[in-house]
């Protein structure tokens, strides 16, 4: 069994067959192969999104074999529902007893044994008036032994397993080492289907994140359309002033728990939906607010096919390809 989620493989020279990035479920299986990648972009090869059906989970498995490239390094991204992730103080312990205190600790949060799950860390140095902290990244053991024997059937090995707010923020990373951006406080806001995902990161590293509710939809229409459109239910203006409270309320605790570590810069993805989102946001937070432009890391090969980048089921897979040269632990 890969004993860690987010190491396992490092990335940083290009790798003989290229890289496979999938995410599996009981109905779909979902994949992007890079021929080169790195942490500042890749080379896609090929991608596409296989849909179970009608069809039996053994006929679909063998369909999929039969479809899905080759490749040197095999990365499975757990969906979000796989896993959880937890921010913790880090224990006053030695660091070879780090992993076995975050994993009594963790237990407070979740159900089960300790020996039932398999626990990744990301260290959160510290910084003015604040400890060190640590990221956990947590799945049962259950559902990694099931993405690897599925792997397995299906003639590609896993090299590493990925999670989304990892990958999000490689696809940060990328974009802020395109535009020679000094890579200070950066974040990004990926959002889509009435929920979205915002990452903080400081110097490239991941120190924060969280999901909540967002209407792509409502906060993409000024506030004073969203009112000449829907006078009398109030429902688009509501749902709008709910998912900027929501995010409000994450950049607050950021703030909060970084005073010495302002926001530089806030990166944003909603799809069809996303400059329209930008220019609400700006006057919004205050911080400034632009599109994350995945087309300036990512060559295609020639095809009429539209980006994978603009749909927002590829995003995990395009970012787990932009795994950084050393794992931060």
């Amino acid at each position: 069994m890969i004993k860690a989620l987010l190491s396992g493989w490092r990335s940083g020279a290009n790798v003989a067959g290229g890289t496979l990035a999938l995410t599996l479920n009981e109905n779909s299986l979902r994949y992007v192969l890079a021929s080169t990648s790195n942490e500042r972009g890749a080379t896609i090869a090929k991608w596409g999104t296989e849909l179970r059906g009608n069809q039996t989970r053994d006929t679909f498995m063998k369909r999929v074999k039969s479809v899905l490239p080759d490749a040197g390094h095999v990365i499975a991204v757990l969906e979000h529902v796989d896993y959880q992730v937890l921010q913790l103080e880090s224990p006053n312990v030695p660091e070879a007893e780090l992993a076995s205190a975050i994993r009594w600790s963790a237990m407070e949060l979740i159900e089960g044994t300790p020996h039932d799950y398999t626990i990744d860390l990301l260290t959160v140095p510290p910084e003015s008036g604040r400890a060190a902290s640590v990221i956990a990244v947590v799945a049962h053991n259950d559902i990694v032994r099931s993405r690897m024997l599925e792997a397995q059937a299906l003639g590609r090995p896993l090299s590493a397993i990925d999670v989304v707010e990892t990958s999000q923020r490689n696809l940060l990373h990328a974009v802020l080492l395109a535009e020679s951006a000094e890579n200070g406080v950066a974040a990004a806001l990926v959002a889509s289907a009435g929920r979205a995902l915002l990452v903080i990161t400081v110097r490239g590293q991941l120190y924060f994140f969280r999901r909540f509710e967002f209407d792509i939809d409502t906060v993409g229409v000024a506030a004073d359309e969203v009112k000449a459109a829907l006078i009398g239910s109030g429902a688009g203006e509501d749902s709008a002033s709910r998912s900027l409270l929501q995010l409000n309320r994450s950049l607050d605790l950021w703030d909060d728990r970084y005073p010495n570590l302002p926001l530089a810069t806030l990166r944003v993805d909603a799809g069809a939906k996303t400059q329209a989102i930008v220019d609400r946001l700006g006057p919004e937070t205050g911080v400034e607010t632009r599109r994350l432009d995945l087309s300036t890391i990512f060559t295609l090969p020639v095809s009429k096919a539209p980006a994978p980048w603009l749909d927002a089921a590829y995003l995990p897979l395009l970012g787990a390809l932009l795994r950084p040269s050393e794992v931060r632990k």
